[in-house]
């Protein structure tokens, strides 16, 4: 289950990639500044997501590609096959995404039942990474945290 290397592009290959923080930590934790972020991550994950869901985390963005400084951490966390209450209470944790931002630099969404599919979304290139030759439409990886 080690997270796979990065394609000539600096993307992981397309898909998603079962991984634990530790892996995470090894891979992405590179540098001083990336180090700070895989620090952040875990404590945003133990202190707020955590104590009211054990559901599971897709991590994506500038972090999990070669990127050298990377802005923040991209989290998803999927809600769709939880409980109504469970789904509710994750889209009231939305509204603390400014406060999410400024103390653990992540930068978070939830996916519920019926509505868009972060994770599905996260898993094409974009209009942020066509300066590699890529097309927005084109696929790249994503991480999800299989223990943490």
């Amino acid at each position: 289950m080690p997270i796979p290397v990065f394609d000539r592009h600096g993307l992981l290959p397309p898909g998603v990639h079962d991984c634990s923080l530790a892996e995470i930590a090894e891979k992405l934790g590179t540098g001083s500044h990336r180090q700070r972020l895989v620090h952040l991550f875990h404590e945003f994950i133990v202190t707020e997501i955590r104590p009211d869901f054990d559901e599971p985390l897709y991590v994506d963005g500038s972090f999990v590609t070669d990127t050298e400084l990377p802005n923040d951490v991209d989290v998803v966390l999927d809600l769709r096959h939880a409980t109504e209450s469970k789904q509710v209470k994750g889209l009231r944790f939305m509204k603390e995404q400014p406060r999410f931002s400024k103390h653990y630099d992540v930068h978070f969404w939830v996916n519920i039942l019926h509505n868009n599919d972060f994770t599905a979304f996260f898993q094409y290139v974009g209009p942020k990474v066509v300066h590699k030759g890529l097309k927005a439409t084109d696929m790249k990886g994503i991480l999800r945290i299989v223990d943490d």
